[in-house]
């Protein structure tokens, strides 16, 4: 059995870490950290999702936040609208509700919509591009370009939105539950492990090694029989599910949700957290949002001018030293340790006397 853990890559002792450190959180901190925790905890997810289209299929997308600020706006206006025409409306000179609220007054329809509509749109968005041939920074530059129409359009549609200002105060539920900060927080955690599993269980499968085979060499996919189109519809779409369930989940811990939460500002920050976890690995993509929103937090209590020159420095050495990221530096140095130590067996039995 001890055998066995040892041979484990390193990775896996890093998301041990990460899940006993989740769990007994809240244990040591107050209700305000364990707030911030949760956060972290659906920035996991929203990194997951990402982490297998760009980590896993070589698809960097630089417009993901659309479809997390998607789910979290079909439950921010579900919120909104339950309780009859909110005060900014009223403010407007509106006295109705959309015709579309009825629908999104039902929180469990909402929760639904904020699942299955960023997928839809992700596989829709994906169906033009990838039949289209279109990959690499074009692909990148369509996805930014979607990341600033949507985050324009929600800020115009201030009759529904409130604009910039977002929508506040909204509660802490999920599928119609309401809890208190720590069973919510816990809550979270489960989803994590759960999403978790999941994404695990597809970068193992067939279907993951193919997007392996579509981020090292698509030509050569498609060479032996397969149709890479059909499958980076696929994880897009996935990936686009993943993102609003995130987005579902961070907005009952934030209070609300503004117009950036669709914007090129949150896509980046993801890709900048998964970078500097390691991509391609699904530990690397926690290990990475839990260190730089943390670090974020905590040196921004103590000086605003220090962060933006940690981070800068962190992103460069990602750049310069450990391209791989964290995880990745750790897997390769535990494979070279491992190499070393097979090379000293081998020879140490050449080196015994013939009996």
């Amino acid at each position: 059995m001890l055998g066995k853990l040892k041979k484990l890559p390193v990775n896996r002792y890093i998301d041990a870490g990460i899940l006993v450190f989740l769990l007994v959180f809240p244990l040591f901190a107050n209700n305000y950290r364990v707030g911030f925790m949760g956060k972290t905890a659906a920035y996991m997810i929203f990194a997951l999702s990402l982490d297998l289209l760009w980590g896993y299929t070589g698809l960097m997308s630089f417009g993901h936040a659309v479809l997390f600020g998607l789910g979290g706006y079909m439950v921010g206006l579900s919120f909104t609208f339950s309780g009859g025409v909110p005060d900014f409306m009223s403010r407007m000179g509106i006295t109705e509700l959309p015709w579309f609220a009825s629908v999104l007054q039902n929180e469990y329809i909402a929760s639904l919509l904020g699942i299955i509509i960023p997928g839809a749109l992700a596989a829709i968005l994906g169906y033009f591009i990838f039949y289209s041939k279109v990959k690499g920074i074009f692909f990148s530059l369509i996805t930014m370009a979607l990341a600033q129409i949507f985050e324009t359009f929600f800020a115009n549609q201030s009759a529904i939105t409130n604009g910039t200002s977002g929508l506040g105060g909204l509660p802490r539920r999920f599928f119609g539950i309401e809890l208190r900060v720590k069973p919510f927080y816990y809550l979270t955690v489960g989803v994590v492990i759960l999403v978790y599993a999941l994404c695990l269980r597809l970068s193992c499968s067939r279907f993951g090694k193919a997007l392996t085979s579509i981020r090292e060499d698509e030509n050569r996919l498609s060479f032996v029989g397969y149709n890479p189109a059909k499958f980076k519809i696929a994880v897009f779409a996935i990936s686009g599910m993943l993102a609003g369930l995130a987005g579902m989940l961070f907005v009952p811990f934030n209070g609300m949700i503004s117009p950036t939460e669709l914007g090129i500002n949150l896509s980046t920050s993801v890709l900048v957290w998964i970078a500097i976890g390691g991509r391609g690995n699904l530990t690397g993509a926690m290990l990475g949002t839990l260190i730089v929103n943390w670090l974020q937090t905590l040196l921004s209590e103590f000086s605003a001018d220090i962060w933006p020159l940690v981070l800068g420095g962190m992103i460069l050495a990602v750049i310069f030293v450990i391209p791989t990221g964290i995880v990745g530096k750790l897997k390769e140095l535990q494979y070279n340790a491992n190499a070393r130590k097979t090379l000293r067996e081998i020879s140490q039995k050449e080196e015994l006397p013939n009996e």
